[in-house]
């Protein structure tokens, strides 16, 4: 009696008609895919977690538990009747530097001298990007800095003013780098 065998290929022999085996492709583009997929996820992850533009605002809860007392302190401040008037040059230095100029007057209309002010700066295209400051009095009521502000555009910047017990925090919402304010 005649046996009949077949032949099955394998990667390692070739099939009956001569040619190897194809039993390594099928599971090969499954691996692909898989693998194909996680590079895919990876990569989503890294864009998503390396955005600039996003940024997420530090002990969040603790700023809106003592919200009423952030506003109280706003209010008071304002009640002190000073004024204040921003200037920003209009070119960056060669390494991004520009310098900040805040002039400030009392109640009365008088340079407000002695005073403490500090600042902290964000570009609206790159708010996790925040840049801090002191301002040092140059001249009676002209307290001055130079900040790295090599982005044109919109900036918001959150000032506090501080002289003995009196507090005075505000925010300005200013165009930096553009002659007039108009965008380029």
């Amino acid at each position: 009696m005649t046996e009949l065998t077949t032949h099955n290929p394998t990667p390692d022999r070739p099939g009956p008609d001569g040619k190897p085996g194809g039993a390594w492709i099928w599971p090969s583009i499954v691996l692909g895919l898989l693998a194909m997929q996680a590079v895919i996820c990876f990569a989503a992850v890294f864009v998503a977690t390396s955005d600039p533009s996003h940024a997420v605002v530090s002990d969040y809860h603790a700023k809106a538990v003592a919200w009423d007392q952030q506003m109280d302190e706003r209010r008071a401040g304002e009640t002190l009747g000073w004024q204040s008037q921003l200037d920003i040059a209009l070119k960056a230095d060669m390494l991004g530097d520009r310098i900040t100029r805040l002039s400030l007057q009392d109640a009365q209309g008088g340079p407000l001298t002695g005073a403490a002010v500090t600042v902290s700066a964000f570009h609206h295209a790159r708010a996790n990007q925040v840049v801090e400051a002191e301002l040092n009095e140059t001249a009676p009521g002209e307290y001055l800095a130079q900040m790295k502000m090599r982005k044109a555009g919109l900036w918001e910047l959150a000032f506090v003013v501080s002289r003995g017990e009196d507090v005075y925090r505000f925010s300005i919402k200013q165009q930096v780098g553009q002659a007039g304010g108009a965008p380029k």
